[in-house]
């Protein structure tokens, strides 16, 4: 069964807050413009010529991945 609570939203709010933000703590360790960097120099994107969809920035990809 199923356990529903009236204050899902919040608890669920203040267990994210409680637990932090991941990214900003990879952030200390880990440089992701200087990676983005390193990937745009070893593929780089074919042009946009033919239009169509401008692709997200590298470093976004980096920090998703």
């Amino acid at each position: 069964m199923i356990k529903t609570s009236l204050f899902a939203n919040q608890e669920r709010e203040a267990k994210l807050n409680k637990l932090g933000d991941a990214l900003k703590v990879m952030e200390q360790h880990v440089d992701f413009v200087a990676l983005a960097d390193a990937v745009d120099k070893a593929a780089p994107r074919p042009s946009r010529e033919r239009g169509g969809r401008p692709p997200f920035p590298t470093e976004l990809m980096v920090r998703v991945c």
